[in-house]
């Protein structure tokens, strides 16, 4: 793409720094610009780290573009308990990435779902469990 601007730049110099503000910002035009496949690996790296408050956004990326790497953070993300979503019992974060895994749906997805579904909470492990119930039913969704 001629004149097309550097989107993994930005992403990659805010993680660097751990600067949220410029984390947030660069995320913002990649999703702006739909080039989410281009800083996928970035996501990844970035999944676990806790200076910022944008997993969910980051789950739903590689949702999205259903990223077959992923499959390791987003079921250690769906386990992974933030000091910043302490208010949220509903566990959003866990539900995004349970979906995300299912949506991704290689054999490997499908493996790292276990972990979430034994997890110790039964809110997060009902999640994991549903999208393992709900596996065959929803092939249409799969990467495949």
């Amino acid at each position: 793409m001629p004149g097309a601007r550097d989107v993994r730049g930005p992403v990659a110099a805010a993680i660097q720094a751990k600067d949220p503000g410029d984390f947030e910002a660069a995320l913002t035009y990649v999703y702006h610009e739909s080039r989410l496949d281009e800083v996928a690996d970035l996501l990844v790296g970035a999944l676990p780290m806790v200076w910022h408050r944008r997993h969910e956004d980051m789950a739903q990326a590689l949702q999205q573009i259903r990223y077959i790497p992923a499959v390791g953070a987003l079921a250690e993300a769906a386990i992974t308990k933030h000091d910043y979503l302490d208010y949220d019992n509903s566990y959003a974060l866990a539900r995004r990435c349970t979906w995300a895994l299912a949506d991704i749906g290689t054999d490997e997805a499908k493996s790292h779902l276990q972990s979430p579904s034994q997890f110790g909470d039964p809110t997060i492990a009902g999640y994991a469990r549903k999208r393992l119930d709900s596996w065959d039913d929803e092939l249409g969704r799969k990467r495949r």
